[in-house]
């Protein structure tokens, strides 16, 4: 179906290439020839003005259409070598290649001068449900990283008496005593930017309910967060 498809967009492509080309060679035609009968001076204007208009037109279309055909091409040599290099090759790549960078993503600063019982959990709920994301780093205002807070965890909170007006304190504190801990070497990892993938995931998997990995430039936690890699985002990028 996909290769019938490709066929068809290329059989597209090539009659629109001809129609624009017999199209425009027929329309510069007849105003040369209005422009030669006329021998009026406005009738050469109008052929001088509308000729660059057809070639540029021409152009335009004809470099979209094949330009795009050949960037299809190229994409798709390229999609085939990274599927041939092997989950062991790609497990040796630094996290920063996969990471995603804490400018892009979605996250919880926590304001200077303030704390987790600052914080309200509707707050975070918040950031969390109009792009429809299930997971948030929580940094400090240096942005360094705090705490990876789950969406299930709020929701399973609050399913069981807690209410969306308590504090982030409160949640942690709660959440603790039920065994459930969100901070570091608990809820995250932290790895420099130079960890390979693979030993990044066997740190990540040696604390079973981790399943995040942030990344300082250092690796140390006193850094500002530069970005982090879910359990999820790493499964698909090494699977086989």
């Amino acid at each position: 179906m996909a290769e019938n498809n490709k066929t068809s967009n290329g059989g597209t492509r090539i009659v629109l290439a001809y129609v624009t080309i017999i199209f425009s060679i027929a329309a510069i035609t007849t105003l040369a020839l209005i422009a030669i009968v006329s021998d009026q001076a406005n009738t050469m204007t109008v052929f001088n003005i509308m000729l660059p208009m057809f070639a540029t037109w021409v152009g335009t279309i004809l470099a979209f259409y094949f330009g795009r055909e050949n960037f299809e091409s190229a994409n798709e040599q390229v999609q085939k070598m990274v599927d041939r290099i092997t989950p062991e090759q790609r497990a040796k790549a630094p996290v920063t290649s996969i990471m995603r960078r804490l400018n892009i993503t979605t996250h919880y600063q926590i304001p200077k001068g303030k704390d987790d019982k600052d914080v309200k959990l509707s707050e975070l709920k918040d950031k969390l449900m109009p792009i429809n994301i299930t997971r948030l780093p929580i940094i400090y205002s240096d942005k360094k990283p705090k705490y990876m807070i789950h969406e299930s965890s709020i929701d399973k909170y609050i399913s069981t008496g807690g209410k969306q007006d308590d504090t982030l304190e409160k949640f942690v504190t709660t959440q603790k005593k039920e065994g459930f801990e969100f901070g570091l070497n608990k809820g995250f990892i932290v790895v420099s930017e130079e960890t390979s993938l693979s030993v990044a995931k066997r740190k990540m998997e040696e604390i079973p309910p981790c399943q995040d990995i942030f990344i300082t430039k250092e690796g140390s936690p006193d850094e500002p967060l530069t970005g982090w890699i879910s359990n999820i985002r790493m499964g698909k990028y090494l699977e086989p």
